[in-house]
């Protein structure tokens, strides 16, 4: 279904969209009045000591350091608050109304976390450190439930300097959207589907490292497909389940699925569900404070990126009941 932006706009401007981009613009016009003064403080502490006859500076720099970070401090503190309020406001009644706009079957929950479908995956080994999971959006069609979310997972390193000071380093493991749906199938083993880089730059050689990744349970899965070898290092505990998953329609679903979402995937079968990682790299639900709230293309990457992964499920054929669980 084609989404009408101007139908969109209309409706969100004529309620809750419309009110907080008014509070979006009064508290950004106040920001700036703020910075001003506190920039005229500044200028004015500068003349003072200019047409003073004292040539100790020390009095002015102390009075001119008080007032930047007075001022500084009373901006932040000022900014946190209304953001915080204003992102609350946001989530509750824009986002939802957006995606309910695109399908009411979906549902959003801002502070709802995929990690435990994100740990039950097992595409990602590294240990987390740090992270931030929120922004769900699930549904349920036809039979299928379904949901995806934002998830952003680190780990961190410690490193001594020259000076000998410990210094942290956080490394992103995964940014991106996570989708998680019934795959209607009992697995008795796991499948993992990689992006194959090793293969596609070192040829044979990168095979052989394929089939030593220790990252991976089971066995490295050579399939017919020689365009879906092309693009993905399959491995699974069980061969004969793998085979009976990855037929040879679902292998050009997959393929077809990566094309049209254009980023990098990862994908698991495993506990009866399939397992999506999306890489996009996105903070897709955040909102604006110092641009517009009214700008289409925000809302076509939004609306875009939710068709995409709602129609994971048409994609791969999630509502046809190939089997039945036993």
């Amino acid at each position: 279904m084609e989404i009408n932006f101007a139908q969109l706009q209309a409706k969100m401007i004529a309620g809750d969209l419309g009110v907080l981009e008014g509070e979006r613009k009064a508290y950004v016009k106040r920001f700036w009045i703020g910075f001003f003064i506190c920039f005229g403080l500044l200028m004015v502490v500068l003349g003072a000591w200019l047409i003073s006859e004292s040539r100790n500076f020390i009095p002015f720099a102390i009075a001119g350091g008080l007032v930047l970070i007075i001022g500084l401090v009373i901006m932040i503190v000022k900014h946190q608050r209304f953001y915080k309020n204003f992102k609350v406001q946001f989530k509750g009644k824009v986002i939802p109304a957006v995606v309910k706009f695109v399908d009411e079957r979906l549902d959003y929950d801002p502070h709802r976390s995929l990690m435990a479908e994100y740990y039950e995956s097992q595409i990602f080994n590294q240990r987390v450190d740090r992270y931030k999971a929120e922004d769900t959006i699930s549904g349920k069609f036809d039979a299928t439930d379904f949901a995806f979310g934002e998830i952003h997972t680190e780990y961190k390193t410690v490193s001594t300097n020259g000076k000998g000071q410990r210094q942290e380093h956080w490394h992103t493991i995964f940014k991106g959207m996570l989708f998680v749906s019934d795959f209607h199938k009992n697995f008795h083993g796991e499948t993992m589907i990689d992006l194959d880089t090793m293969e596609r730059f070192l040829g044979k050689l990168g095979r052989k490292f394929q089939q030593w990744n220790p990252s991976r349970k089971g066995n490295l899965v050579k399939l017919e497909n020689p365009e879906f070898e092309k693009k993905f290092a399959v491995y699974s505990t069980d061969e004969q389940e793998c085979r009976y998953i990855l037929t040879p329609s679902m292998m050009e679903r997959l393929l077809d699925m990566t094309k049209r979402i254009n980023f990098k995937v990862a994908i698991s079968f495993r506990n009866n569900q399939v397992y999506i990682a999306v890489f996009n790299n996105m903070d897709l639900f955040e909102p604006a404070i110092f641009g517009s709230l009214l700008k289409e293309e925000d809302y076509r990457i939004l609306i875009n990126t939710m068709k995409l992964m709602t129609g994971i499920i048409e994609d791969l054929n999630l509502n046809t009941r190939i089997w039945t669980k036993e």
